[in-house]
C-alpha cells in the first residue's frame, strides 16, 4: 500500500468549478472532488462533453468559447463565479490556465482560482526559458539553437540536422515540425511565426526511445508533495505522437530532476513534466512542462495520489497533503487506440507491458461510469446531427 499522511481534513461540501470537462482528464479529477464529498459544477463546450455524461458531477455549465478567445471566455467565466462562490476553480488545458493566470488578481476576489501567478506561470509556460534552467541546472534536455529571432542566426547555430522546431507557448504536438535541411528552416520557421508566435528550434531527438511523464505537486512552500513517474512504452502514431499506453515504474533520478528544475523556476502547484530517452546515448531529456493537469493523470490517481485533494486543499490554503510513494507497474490503455498501434506497429509482439496483458485500467472508460465513453464515441456524430 502507498503510504499517506493525511494534512488538509475534511473537504466535504466544498463547491468546485472545473473548466475544460472536454478533456479526458476531467474523469479522474471530478470523480477525485466527488468522493472527497465536494459539489462539482462541470464547464465544457457543448453538452455532449464527456464531463457532461459523468455521473460525477453534480451540475453542467455550457461556455462555447475557446479559451483562445481569451476575454470574452474570462466575461462568461466572470458571469458563472458571480452566481455563487466557489472555493476552488481548476483548469485542465494550457489555455485556460494561461487565461486564468492572466486575470488572476481580478478574478480571485470571486473564488479561489488554482493557478499559479502569472509571473510564476509565464515563466514556466516559456520553452525556451525551461531549456534555459535546465542547462543551467546540469539537468539533461535537447540543445537550443533559437538564440534569436532571426532566421540567419538560427540556421548558423544549428550544427546537425534534423532539428526540431515547435512553438515556445503551446502545448502536445500543435506546431511541431521535424527540419531535414536549412532549406526548410527559412521555408518554414517565418510561416509558423506567423501562425503560432514565437518559435523554439532546438537538436532533434530520435522518435524511438522510451517517453516519460514526471506529475508533480510543489506547495506554497516550495516544498514538493508527490511525484509519479510513468513510462509512455507505445504512442501513436507510431513515428511519434500521443501516448496510448502508460506504466507507472520505479525512477527516483527523475523524479530528482524534476523537482531540481521546478524548484529552479520557481514553480508552485501541479505540474507535467515531458521527457524522452535519447536512443543514442540511453540519457533520459526534458522536453517540456505542462503547468496543468496531464491528460494521463488517471494513472497518478490509480497509483495512489490524490492531486485533486492538493488543489482543493492548496486552494484553501491548508497543509497540502504528502504522498511520499506510489504505487508501481499500475497500466492505463487507451484501448480503441492501442488497437491501431498494433496494426501499424513492427513491435507489436515484443512490447513491455505484453499488449494482450488483460490488467491494465482505460484511460477513459470506467465501469462505474461508463456513459463518458459513449459520449467520447458519438460526440462527433451527434454534433452534427443536432448543428443540422
Amino acid at each position: 500500500m502507498t503510504s499517506t499522511r493525511e494534512s488538509g481534513g475534511d473537504l466535504t461540501g466544498r463547491n468546485v468549478l472545473l473548466l475544460d470537462c472536454h478533456t479526458v482528464q476531467a474523469l479522474p479529477v471530478m470523480k477525485a472532488f466527488r468522493r472527497l464529498g465536494c459539489v462539482v459544477t462541470a464547464v465544457s463546450r457543448s453538452r455532449f462533453d464527456l464531463g457532461a455524461a459523468s455521473r460525477y458531477r453534480d451540475r453542467h455549465v455550457v461556455i462555447p468559447v475557446k479559451a483562445f478567445e481569451e476575454e470574452e471566455y474570462v466575461a462568461r467565466l466572470t458571469e458563472i463565479l458571480r452566481e455563487r462562490r466557489y472555493d476552488a476553480v481548476v483548469p485542465l488545458t494550457d489555455s485556460t490556465a494561461r487565461a486564468l493566470s492572466r486575470h488572476k488578481e481580478a478574478l480571485g476576489e470571486l473564488a479561489g482560482i488554482a493557478v499559479a501567478d502569472r509571473e510564476i506561470f509565464d515563466r514556466i509556460d516559456d520553452k525556451r526559458r525551461t531549456m534555459l534552467a535546465c542547462r543551467e541546472n546540469g539537468i539533461p534536455c535537447p540543445k537550443t539553437y533559437s538564440i534569436s529571432e532571426d532566421v540567419g542566426e538560427i540556421a548558423r547555430a544549428i550544427d546537425a540536422y534534423p532539428a526540431a522546431m515547435k512553438p515556445r507557448y503551446g502545448y502536445g504536438a500543435v506546431g511541431f515540425r521535424k527540419l531535414d535541411s536549412e532549406d526548410e528552416l527559412r521555408r518554414y520557421y517565418p510561416e509558423a511565426v506567423r501562425e503560432f508566435g514565437p518559435m523554439l528550434v532546438e537538436e532533434y531527438i530520435p522518435q524511438t526511445g522510451t517517453q516519460y511523464t514526471c506529475d508533480v505537486y510543489v506547495g506554497r512552500d516550495g516544498e514538493v508533495k508527490s511525484a509519479v513517474v510513468y513510462g509512455k512504452p507505445r504512442w501513436y502514431p507510431v513515428g511519434g505522437g500521443a501516448s496510448c499506453c502508460n506504466v507507472t515504474i520505479d525512477r527516483p533520478d527523475l523524479i530528482d530532476s524534476c523537482a531540481r528544475l521546478l524548484k529552479a523556476l520557481g514553480w508552485r502547484g501541479y505540474a507535467d513534466v515531458d521527457l524522452i530517452e535519447d536512443p543514442r546515448d540511453g540519457s533520459v531529456r526534458v522536453m517540456e512542462i505542462n503547468p496543468r493537469i496531464a491528460a494521463t493523470t488517471k494513472i497518478a490517481f490509480l497509483a495512489g495520489v490524490d492531486a485533486a485533494r492538493q488543489i482543493l486543499e492548496d486552494a484553501l490554503g491548508l497543509p497540502v497533503t504528502v504522498y511520499p510513494d506510489y504505487k508501481k507497474n499500475v497500466v492505463t490503455r487507451r484501448f480503441l487506440v492501442d488497437c491501431a498501434w498494433f496494426v501499424k506497429s513492427p513491435r507489436r509482439f515484443r512490447t513491455k507491458p505484453n499488449w494482450f496483458n488483460p490488467f491494465f485500467h482505460g484511460q477513459v472508460f470506467a465501469w462505474d461510469d461508463p456513459l463518458p465513453s459513449l459520449a467520447y464515441l458519438l460526440k462527433p456524430l451527434l454534433r452534427r446531427l443536432f448543428k443540422k
